[in-house]
């Protein structure tokens, strides 16, 4: 039996010694106290790294020494309960030897020693970081809460459900006029319109499961009854317990809804007026095409075959007939073209056509007025080049473009136009010398009315005109899926169109 007492002591020994070292080389601070709350043990590595105390500074003392001076009571009572009830907890701060504070959690537990004495071990954990961190919480929180309390826009936090679990009080009251005790824990879709919760309820959830964000314009109920239009932003958030939180900043745009409704009734008028006055337009174009259309060719006949008969003064009066009328049908053309853009009801009528035929029948209309101002007409062009084409249309971009070289090129001025085939293309190219372009009037040169932008003060140019030619011209163009380009180097440098045409259609 000695011998075994031995061993046993030995091993006793061996395992008093193994945790001496464990609670030795601990990183948190252990202490023992007797039921007097006098220090017994301490773990003095952790006490001079955590506190700067060595055993003689500890030991033989009371803990409430080192406590905090608002702590001390506190921890009066934790260790007298400790000692009453087994153990206890609590947070508190103990002074470092320097002077300064060190925040820990404290754990104790009552225990009856080899001799039959209750004391108390405690366990305390360095929290000062964690406490800093709750610090800034509580300062940002506060901040923000602050910031929300006084903003203008309604704020709301809703769960995942859909309730609310927070809302900024004034604003609340303000807009909707209800408290924040009657609307928070209850769902959020109850407070709007039932036309706008289908939409809600699909944008929240959206918001929830995937998009983390989400926009929507909806009527939220006040508490008389009655409905105010807001804008709603929503963004998608987790807690500090890691739960999906919604945050929803809520604006009243009721004056922005009335001035938007303002505006659509008369945009709707407008747009009533404008259809009216096309159609009126579009009549009267109707309306007087036929007539102007015998004016012209009677007019055109008499200068051609009884020029001879008609005398100086006839020949005059003739040639003015001619001219207004020959403007007036390509102004109740683009008119008509224009309308017909409008109402996507400008069709082709494409056949297997010879440009040069149509490029010619151009010049010879328009000789007459190109020769009274003493201009150069001159084409260079192949004997046929046939392309499928609209030949009214084409036709019509071609007397545009001829018209403007006349009418921009003063007198004894040149206007060449010529035909190239490429591989992909034809190209009709119609180069002036007259009074050229602007940077900026190449710019606006294809837009609606773009003619009020060329402005010249030379008085020996003709002006007037829709400044509907190009326009046209463009749009007809691109629906032979082609291209006008122009061309100029500035003003008094002559200008050059170019017309592409693709070579299938």
């Amino acid at each position: 039996m000695p011998e075994e007492s031995k061993r046993n002591e030995k091993q006793l020994s061996k395992s008093e010694e193994t945790y001496k070292l464990i609670l030795d080389n601990a990183n948190d601070l252990i202490t023992i106290i007797n039921e007097n709350l006098i220090y017994e043990y301490i773990n003095e590595k952790a006490y001079f790294d955590l506190l700067g105390y060595n055993k003689e500074d500890i030991i033989g003392k009371t803990p409430l020494t080192p406590l905090h001076p608002d702590d001390v009571k506190k921890a009066t009572k934790v260790l007298r309960d400790g000692f009453k009830y087994g153990e206890g907890r609590d947070e508190m701060r103990l002074r470092h030897k320097d002077g300064h504070y060190v925040w820990f959690e404290h754990k104790g537990k009552s225990f009856i020693d080899t001799n039959g004495k209750r004391k108390s071990i405690i366990i305390s954990r360095d929290i000062t970081e964690r406490k800093k961190a709750e610090q800034k919480s509580r300062e940002s929180e506060e901040k923000y809460r602050l910031i929300s309390e006084n903003a203008n826009d309604l704020i709301f936090i809703l769960d995942q459900n859909l309730k609310i679990k927070y809302v900024n009080e004034k604003p609340l009251l303000n807009l909707t006029g209800y408290s924040v005790d009657e609307i928070i824990g209850k769902r959020a879709l109850n407070y709007i319109h039932l036309d706008d919760v289908e939409m809600a309820l699909k944008i929240f959830t959206e918001a929830f499961n995937k998009e983390g964000h989400g926009t929507i314009d909806a009527r939220v109920k006040h508490k008389k009854g009655h409905f105010i239009h807001v804008e709603i932003n929503g963004s998608l958030f987790h807690n500090e317990k890691g739960q999906p939180r919604a945050l929803l900043i809520t604006r009243d745009i009721t004056e922005r809804k009335k001035a938007e409704n303002v505006k659509n009734e008369e945009y709707k008028k407008l747009e009533e007026l404008s259809e009216i006055k096309s159609e009126s337009l579009l009549r009267a174009s109707h309306e007087l095409k036929t007539p102007l259309s015998s004016v012209y060719a009677a007019s055109q006949l008499l200068l051609k075959n009884f020029n001879q008969q008609l005398g100086e003064d006839g020949l005059k009066l003739i040639e003015i007939i001619y001219r207004g009328s020959q403007k007036l049908r390509h102004l109740i053309a683009n008119m008509l073209d224009v309308s017909r853009l409008k109402s996507n009801e400008l069709n082709l009528n494409l056949n297997e056509e010879n440009l040069v035929e149509i490029i010619n029948n151009c010049i010879n209309d328009l000789k007459l007025w190109a020769d009274k101002r003493n201009l150069i007409l001159k084409a260079d062009l192949p004997e046929k080049s046939i392309l499928r084409v609209d030949k009214i249309k084409v036709e019509q971009v071609l007397i545009n473009l001829l018209s403007n070289a006349i009418k921009y090129t003063p007198p004894n001025g040149k206007i060449l136009i010529n035909l190239n085939v490429s591989e992909n293309y034809i190209e009709i190219s119609i180069k002036d010398t007259g009074i050229g372009l602007t940077k900026k009037e190449k710019e606006l040169l294809f837009q609606k009315f773009g003619k009020s932008i060329r402005v010249y003060n030379g008085s020996d140019i003709e002006t007037g005109g829709s400044g509907l030619g190009l326009y046209i011209s463009k749009e007809i163009v691109e629906l032979h899926n082609g291209k006008i380009l122009v061309e100029s180097k500035g003003r008094n440098m002559g200008s050059t169109f170019i017309v592409k045409l693709p070579r299938s259609i």
